[in-house]
C-alpha cells in the first residue's frame, strides 16, 4: 500500500512539475513586441491607402509625356520632367519599402490583395532583436512610408500644377 501511495504522490509531483512548464514556457506576450506589431499594423495601414496612387504613377506619366508633346516653352517641359522624375523617386522609394519589409515575430495580420494583382511585399523574417531593437526597427518603417506618402502628395501637387 505505501508503494501505490508513493507512486501516486511522485505521478502527481512529476504532473504538476509538467503542469508548471507547460504554463512557464507558454506563450508569453512581450510587451515591447505587442507596441512594435501595433507601429507596424499602423505603417501597413499607410500602405494600404498608398498602393492604388502608386500602381497608377505609371499612367500619370503617360499623361504627363503626352501633354510634354503638346508644350514648346523649356520651363513647361523642364516642370513636365521633373514631376515624371518625381514620380519614378515614389515609385522606387514605394518598392523598397515593400522589399525593406520586416515582419514582428508573432504578429498575426491579414494581406489585403489588391483587385487582380498578386501579393506586391515580402515580410523580411524577424531578426532576432529585443523588443526595444523591434520597436526601433518598425519606427523607421513608418517613417519611411510616412515620407513616402508625403512625397506622393507633393509630386501629386506637381502633376495638377503641370496639367
Amino acid at each position: 500500500m505505501k508503494k501505490l501511495a508513493y507512486r501516486a504522490v511522485v505521478y502527481s509531483l512529476l504532473l504538476t512539475a509538467y503542469g508548471f512548464l507547460l504554463v512557464s514556457c507558454g506563450d508569453k506576450k512581450d510587451p515591447k513586441m505587442e507596441e512594435a506589431g501595433k507601429i507596424h499594423l499602423e505603417a501597413m495601414e499607410i500602405e494600404e491607402t498608398l498602393h492604388e496612387q502608386v500602381e497608377g504613377i505609371d499612367s500619370l506619366k503617360i499623361v504627363l509625356n503626352d501633354k510634354k508633346k503638346t508644350v514648346t516653352d523649356a520651363a513647361a517641359v523642364a516642370s513636365i520632367d521633373s514631376t515624371v522624375a518625381a514620380l519614378d523617386a515614389v515609385a522606387k522609394s514605394f518598392e523598397e519599402w515593400e522589399e525593406n519589409l520586416v515582419e514582428v515575430p508573432g504578429l498575426a495580420h491579414e494581406h489585403h490583395h489588391h483587385e487582380g494583382e498578386e501579393h506586391h511585399h515580402d515580410h523580411k523574417p524577424a531578426p532576432d532583436v529585443s523588443g526595444d531593437q523591434m520597436i526601433e526597427i518598425q519606427k523607421e518603417i513608418k517613417a519611411n512610408i510616412q515620407k513616402i506618402k508625403s512625397d506622393l502628395a507633393s509630386a501629386e501637387e506637381r502633376v495638377k500644377k503641370v496639367l
